[in-house]
């Protein structure tokens, strides 16, 4: 099973998204200078199942530019906070409204989102068009920086109508996940594997590629796949239609299910998450976490931390791209790529030139009587 992955200047951008309806023309404007005022956007899923860990993404950001404005660095950028989502989890529409309010704004230097792979697969294109960067606290679907195992037909060049790459995200890709999680069924002695993916999760390739990559390391790893199968979970809906798929699931000899979700899991459910206890992480973070409960009077989360890093390393490269003459974007882009190892709070890494971060750890779990995450081992996705 996987687990779901104050003083500075916050720009209202309801008009924006309103007057953002229409076309965005592609454009790499050369006239701005790095003494204006520049914008990072930020679009995540503050509504919905998600909200508050994604309002905790924001409000690292947030730190991160304060403590930038504190040291007098980075006065010029602002941030501008998007949301994707509705009650029930981000939508095309939303997130496309906000793509094109963040690629048509002149001013517009970094987009930091989105968090899910779907909603990235529809933002991308529209941040690409008019060369801006965009780094990803998650986003791990594989086929942003490379070919994918399922059928997405030119990937990963559709997501890039400009030309040159200018996508990079921050925890692992689904590769290396489904690795993570083959190793982590290794150490449990698992011999057979059932896989079972969910007809939603079907309908959505960007969900649905953890299965076929975990069935390919599983084979590679000794471990058989006794067996396959798409559900539809709403349509399980009495004890009969559960102990039918159990019955088709023990008569594969498997010893363990793999599942993109487990509702009402026992404490036999096991769980991959880039998301590490809070202890995992460097001293670095720890100073930030104490900054964080100090700033906004609530508890951290990990995700916080990811969300401080995205905008760290946002404004490193424009620190980097403001020695450059030409006052390009892409100069902002370019420089992202190239700064090299980072000791950050997420951990010691770099992104290649495919936007893929060299950061591969995972926390494996086992699920509580309560419901809780009970922290096993860490394992390596590289």
């Amino acid at each position: 099973m996987r687990h779901p992955r104050t003083a500075a200047t916050v720009v209202s951008v309801l008009a924006a998204l309103v007057a953002g309806c229409g076309g965005s023309a592609s454009t790499e404007p050369g006239g701005f200078t790095y003494e204006s005022t520049l914008t990072v956007y930020s679009d995540l899923p503050l509504q919905g199942p998600q909200g508050q860990l994604m309002t905790s993404i924001n409000d690292g950001e947030i730190l991160a530019l304060e403590q930038a404005h504190a040291r007098g660095q980075d006065r010029n950028v602002s941030i501008a906070l998007l949301n994707d989502a509705g009650a029930s989890g981000w939508s095309t529409k939303t997130t496309s409204l906000a793509a094109r309010a963040a690629s048509q704004d002149l001013g517009a230097i970094a987009y930091i989102g989105d968090f899910d792979s779907g909603a990235t697969a529809v933002s991308l294109p529209l941040i690409n068009e008019n060369y801006i960067l965009q780094v990803s606290p998650a986003s791990p679907y594989v086929g942003f920086t490379d070919t994918s195992p399922v059928d997405q037909t030119g990937e990963p060049k559709r997501y890039y109508p400009s030309g040159p790459r200018t996508f990079a995200r921050l925890m692992p890709s689904d590769a290396q996940e489904a690795l993570a999680t083959t190793r982590f069924m290794k150490t449990l002695g698992v011999k057979r594997i059932y896989l079972l993916r969910d007809d939603a999760a079907i309908s959505n390739p960007y969900d649905s590629v953890i299965a076929p990559l975990v069935g390919s390391y599983a084979a590679r790893s000794a471990i058989a796949v006794a067996g396959s199968a798409q559900i539809d979970t709403a349509r399980l809906t009495t004890p009969g239609d559960y102990a039918k798929l159990a019955a088709t699931i023990s008569a594969s000899g498997a010893d363990a299910v793999l599942t993109g979700a487990a509702p009402d899991a026992g404490n036999a459910t096991y769980v991959t998450s880039p998301i590490l206890p809070l202890a995992q992480y460097p001293s670095s973070a720890q100073r930030v976490l104490v900054a964080y409960r100090h700033a906004f009077a609530s508890p951290p989360t990990a995700y916080s931390l990811y969300g401080y890093e995205a905008m760290s390393s946002v404004l490193a490269a424009i620190q980097e791209a403001h020695r450059s003459t030409t006052n390009r974007r892409l100069d902002v882009v370019r420089d992202y790529f190239h700064l090299g190892l980072r000791d950050s709070v997420i951990g010691s890494y770099s992104i290649d030139a495919n936007g893929e971060t060299s950061l591969s750890r995972f926390a494996g779990y086992r699920v509580g009587t309560a419901g809780q995450l009970i922290e096993l081992r860490l394992l390596s996705g590289g």
